[in-house]
């Protein structure tokens, strides 16, 4: 009759066998209660389709994005990725809608600057981007460019300032709305040069860029793809792009930080679930996606965008959307910035 596997049992030379030394530290652990690898494997993941959330209008660059980034997800994974198109409040509709989600990855936030870092500056939102989030990875980043009508007499960013300055608070700019990258980045240029220029808001950035091109407004510190149609076009004259360094799609572009040291401001692109999703449901999406991050295939569609392919670890996004809700607080203080 056999021994029972818990009961002790000795070598030829006396001394327990490493068989049963083995067979008795499992028992001791299964005794204790403590986890082992073959009854502790987490559930397969994913097991039914994943809804991304889009907190802006169909056909738009986040769009887009998340249908590229949701189709690399579907390959990988065998199961569908389904856009859920959620805009309003300037995206902060999408994000509450988001953070009130399961924590099971089953839901993912396709967000940007607008409502995890700005909107919470400026207006109540209903969740809290630092708490309510997980960051997955960074999936896109974009600069913006400067653009002028062509009777603006300027050709770079040297030039803009002293132009600005001789007009004496008579040029007026235009951005996509209060609290956007494409007003934030002006007024701090405006901070940085001691300049003057009147705001005045469109909603939306192709709206922005009519009002440019009829010279309605003078300068727009415009998101890259509509400004670059018209660009293309000889409508409107670029001087420079608001990235530290320069932009990769356009490296012949200098970059406003040439002429005035530490100006470095982009919008970007983020993958986030609810805080409280398994670390490894979000382990796995970050490595799925920084592959399909890499691909040629991706990068080229991203650059059809003006955008440019990025990834991170979910730590290096969190850094990021710290830094940036501490530098937009300043400025939106010092700016004295208001939501109307």
């Amino acid at each position: 009759m056999s021994k029972d596997i818990c009961s002790p049992g000795c070598g030829r030379d006396g001394h327990p066998s490493s068989t049963r030394l083995a067979a008795a530290a499992l028992c001791a652990a299964l005794a204790a209660g403590w986890p082992v690898a073959a009854a502790a494997q987490a559930p397969a993941f994913p097991v039914k389709p994943i809804r991304m959330i889009v907190p802006f209008p169909p056909a738009g660059s986040s769009d887009i994005i998340a249908r590229i980034m949701g189709q690399k997800m579907t390959e990988a994974w065998g199961q569908p990725v389904l856009v859920d198109s959620r805009p309003g409040a300037g995206g902060s509709l999408g994000a509450e809608i988001a953070s009130k989600t399961p924590p099971d990855g089953y839901t993912v936030f396709v967000g940007n600057a607008a409502p995890i870092s700005t909107n919470p500056l400026l207006i109540k939102v209903n969740y809290d981007s630092l708490r309510d989030f997980a960051p997955v990875t960074l999936v896109a980043r974009a600069p913006q460019l400067v653009v002028v009508h062509p009777s603006v007499p300027v050709k770079s960013i040297k030039e803009l300032v002293a132009w600005v300055k001789a007009e004496g608070g008579k040029v007026d700019y235009g951005s996509s709305g209060i609290g956007t990258i494409a007003h934030l980045a002006t007024e701090m240029f405006k901070s940085m040069t001691g300049t003057d220029m009147a705001h005045i808001a469109y909603k939306g950035m192709p709206l922005t860029m009519n009002a440019l091109v009829a010279s309605e407004v003078k300068v727009v510190f415009s998101d890259m793809a509509p400004a670059m149609v018209q660009v293309k076009a000889g409508k409107l004259r670029p001087l420079a792009v608001t990235s530290g360094q320069r932009f990769p799609l356009l490296p012949d572009m200098p970059t406003v930080s040439e002429v005035l040291p530490g100006f470095d401001i982009a919008n970007w692109w983020g993958l986030f679930v609810t805080a409280g999703t398994p670390a490894p449901i979000i382990a796995q999406m970050n490595t799925t996606l920084v592959k399909a991050l890499q691909s040629p295939e991706v990068r080229d569609k991203f650059a059809g965008l003006g955008v440019e392919a990025v990834s991170s670890t979910p730590a290096e996004l969190a850094a990021l959307v710290k830094s940036e809700m501490a530098s937009f607080g300043a400025l939106i203080k010092s700016q004295n910035i208001r939501a109307q």
